[in-house]
């Protein structure tokens, strides 16, 4: 498996996509990271990457990528995984502030 290989995407209303990529380390063991991009601020756009809102291990691509997939799926656990992100790592703008380009 190649690193970061893209196991699963899905696309939400309002634009957003989800992904889940997989990789594995040189013990054999399987990483898996569920992402939401939403990509709202124009400064992520240009240089960050999706917020990783859950991740998993396992010995298998199989057994990581259902955990992380489940989750990917359930509208209402996407919902509150990515609130949790949203939380951790607040935005400087301030609510109802417009984007300046």
């Amino acid at each position: 498996m190649r690193p970061h290989f893209l196991a699963f995407r899905r696309t939400l209303p309002g634009g957003m996509i989800v992904l889940v990529s997989l990789s594995i380390d040189k013990e054999g063991t399987v990483h898996g990271a569920l992402q939401v991009e939403r990509r709202l601020d124009p400064r992520r756009q240009l240089f960050d990457t999706a917020p990783v809102v859950a991740r998993a291990t396992g010995k298998s691509k199989d057994d990581v990528l259902a955990k992380l997939r489940a989750m990917a799926e359930d509208d209402a656990e996407l919902a509150q995984k990515l609130a949790e992100w949203e939380a951790a790592h607040p935005s400087a703008r301030k609510p109802g502030e417009r984007y300046q380009s």
